[in-house]
């Protein structure tokens, strides 16, 4: 098999369709959530074939997935928005917290590969170890 070739055709932001009242106010992080934000985060990726149907057209199927992606940020708006942090004197200490107000939204990227869906579930450079 020939070496992948990855390309980003676009790379935007997508913000929450409605802002309500309780996605303006910052989001304080526990004991636990503090804990957390030293371990790795998950990032997630979404893989499509491309269909078969003719009538298929790559720009409304991504504008579709933006608009769902805009009205899911609506419910779940933390995850459109950006880590912050406040210094306060009195006593010394740091508040971490997400914050609304400094985000341009979730990153969106839209990519392409030479490869298969089944080049990547069957992959053949791999090694079981027990």
């Amino acid at each position: 098999m020939e070496s992948a070739n990855f390309k980003i055709i676009s790379d935007t932001f997508v913000k929450p369709k409605f802002i309500s009242e309780e996605a303006k106010k910052p989001t304080y992080f526990s004991p636990w959530d503090l804990a957390m934000i030293s371990v790795n985060y998950i990032q997630k990726g979404l893989l499509f074939p491309l269909p078969d149907n003719q009538d298929f057209n790559i720009t409304t199927f991504l504008e579709d997935l933006k608009d769902s992606l805009s009205a899911t940020l609506t419910h779940f708006h933390p995850l459109a928005a950006r880590l912050s942090t406040v210094k306060h004197q009195n006593p010394p200490s740091f508040v971490v917290f997400i914050d609304p107000e400094n985000s341009p939204g979730a990153r969106f990227i839209h990519s392409s590969v030479n490869l298969t869906v089944e080049d990547i579930l069957t992959p053949v450079d791999c090694a079981i170890v027990f």
